[in-house]
């Protein structure tokens, strides 16, 4: 029944598309939407230079927004956005902390499939070198046994991800 709800959401999210009240972010989902086939499109000086340009101008408000609404996204934009979060281009690109915003992207992710977030996890916060405060640490925490309990990730991913996020520790 679930996936039956989850299938509903996404059709209808394609249909009838979000209408943010921030520019900046409808102007991210719009390009998002837009370029969401295969990863080879997203080139240093095309797609992945254009992402760059939207997501430079984002200010602490247009995050606290993004995150205000990141119900309505799709789980696939989300992904998207995620992964060019762990270019080197984007990195040397945006001087906030993209580590910590991924790490929260994967607290609200959805709970049907949060394991494709998972594994870059660590790779994003050491990129971007975050200061993971002691909440978010808690979350992660409490997120990982979560999905552990759900059978989602195996021990071996659960051991490791929570020995990352212990060392994280203020």
């Amino acid at each position: 029944m679930m996936n039956i709800h989850l299938l509903k959401k996404t059709f209808y999210k394609t249909l009838f598309p979000p209408k943010f009240g921030n520019e900046k972010i409808q102007s991210l989902y719009h390009f998002i939407s837009q370029n969401d086939g295969p990863v080879e499109r997203w080139e240093a000086d095309g797609l992945l230079a254009e992402f760059i340009r939207i997501i430079k101008g984002f200010e602490e408000s247009d995050i606290t927004y993004f995150f205000e609404r990141i119900s309505l996204w799709n789980s696939y934009y989300l992904v998207i956005i995620s992964d060019k979060f762990l270019d080197s281009h984007v990195r040397a690109s945006v001087s906030y902390d993209l580590g910590l915003i991924y790490a929260k992207v994967f607290l609200l992710y959805e709970d049907a499939d949060p394991y494709y977030l998972i594994d870059n996890l660590e790779i994003a916060i050491t990129m971007y070198h975050s200061k993971i405060d002691k909440a978010t640490l808690i979350d992660l925490t409490h997120k990982i046994e979560l999905l552990h309990y759900r059978k989602l990730i195996t021990k071996q991913q659960y051991d490791y991800h929570l020995t990352f996020i212990k060392s994280l520790n203020p």
